[in-house]
């Protein structure tokens, strides 16, 4: 048996698509025309070898779920590839059609393949795209609407390609900069554990077998083994109950807003949040009035986009402050986390005449400046924070090793010292 895509279409001259199984191409035709189709394209997707299809159908899944790709990566690389077929003279269901037969992962290909049926059903692409949530958000798509009423798609994609490839560049740079000082907290903590399992206990019995005196510090590390070798099931439990806590609290949108909050007010990762979002949010903006789309209805568009809840909920108070006629950059400077510098930028512009509420021309170009000036500003906070988190992170685990040897080396000396 093999899976078998398809491309048809009805007597009314409707385009059809879809997945059909069967043992060879000329029944996957013969199913086909009894659903009252004819068929203009068919070709083998996926083929299961005979005797073991559950089997063949498990290693597919398996495969599938190894190679899943995040959504922010799926969504960049659908829009470059799209913006670069559609400048290339291709309309939206051949450059689907030929994305959907590259050697791309499995996830990518039915993400392809849904958007293409729904084309070729005659559904707009927008609507198509607002399917899939979690790789298109409410605003994309929104944007993706404006490009096909207005004709302007080709150039729509191409913006968000470069937007969305300046958002996943910042996350992962962000990512980068914490993983190395992670790691290197993990792996001696580890270590630390290791050795305080086995090697200061050791040590503790051949102390006291010489009679000599503890330090305050092996005191120290030999009482906290001990309590917690006497109470490592209620630790346990302790902790599991306190990861799930910490979850339930996440997920609440009140605790997370709050918290959130409370991380845009800390002295290094604040400035760096605050700059990172406003910056997204910006370049959004700036991409929304280049094409067209009003102020207020770009603000309602991107109330969901930042990843911070305080900054979500500043941007909904922010939009009914511009929808009571109120000024944009007085707005921003009163109900927001804005920086200063973006504030200043943006209420200059509005001064000379550049930025109006209701007038869109120079609108979209004072966005710009203040997103690029937004951007270097969190590029250079993030190599701040790059620079500042490895020498850190090795002062705090060099401390902890320290104060581990201090605890095994002083008793030895001490005991060396009574010897002599």
């Amino acid at each position: 048996m093999g899976v078998f895509q398809y491309e048809a279409r009805n007597r009314a001259g409707e385009f059809f698509a879809g997945t059909v199984e069967a043992r060879d191409e000329r029944e996957a035709a013969g199913l086909i025309r009894r659903r009252g189709l004819w068929v203009a394209a068919l070709h083998l997707q996926c083929e299961e070898a005979a005797g073991a299809p559950a089997v063949s159908r498990w290693r597919q899944q398996l495969a599938g779920a190894l190679a899943k790709t995040p959504p922010a990566k799926l969504r960049v690389l659908f829009l470059r590839q799209m913006a670069a077929m559609m400048q290339a003279g291709m309309p939206v269901h051949q450059a689907l059609q030929a994305l959907a037969k590259s050697d791309a992962d499995r996830a990518y290909q039915s993400l392809l393949q849904q958007l293409l049926a729904g084309i070729l059903a005659g559904r707009p692409l927008h609507e198509r795209m607002a399917m899939h949530p979690a790789v298109f958000p409410v605003s994309l798509c929104g944007l993706v609407r404006a490009g096909e009423e207005s004709g302007s798609l080709t150039q729509i994609f191409a913006q968000l390609a470069d937007f969305e490839e300046h958002r996943y560049e910042a996350r992962e740079a962000l990512k980068s900069a914490l993983l190395y000082p992670v790691i290197l907290l993990v792996v001696s903590l580890v270590a630390l554990v290791l050795m305080a399992v086995f090697v200061l206990p050791a040590f503790a019995v051949m102390l006291q077998d010489l009679q000599a005196e503890l330090p305050w510090t092996t005191r120290f590390l030999l009482a906290l083994m001990d309590f917690v070798s006497g109470h490592l099931a209620a630790l346990l439990i302790g902790s599991a109950l306190v990861v799930l806590a910490s979850i339930a609290l996440v997920r609440d949108m009140r605790t997370r807003t709050v918290l959130d909050g409370w991380l845009l007010k800390m002295p290094i990762l604040g400035p760096l949040q605050r700059a990172s979002a406003w910056r997204i949010l910006l370049e959004l903006f700036a991409v929304m009035l280049k094409n067209g789309i009003p102020l207020t209805t770009a603000l309602a568009m991107a109330a969901d986009v930042p990843a911070n809840r305080h900054i979500a909920c500043e941007m909904k108070a922010l939009r009914t402050q511009v929808e009571s006629g109120q000024p944009f950059a007085a707005s921003l400077r009163q109900l927001t986390s804005c920086p200063r510098l973006l504030v200043e930028l943006l209420m200059a512009g509005e001064v000379t005449g550049q930025f109006r509420m209701r007038v869109l021309a120079g609108h979209d170009a004072m966005m710009e400046k203040a997103a690029a000036f937004a951007a270097a500003d969190a590029r250079h906070r993030s190599a701040r924070v790059e620079a500042l988190a490895e020498p850190v992170m090795i002062f705090v685990v060099g401390g902890m090793i320290f104060f581990f040897v201090l605890s095994i080396v002083l008793p030895l000396l001490t005991t060396m010292d009574a010897l002599v």
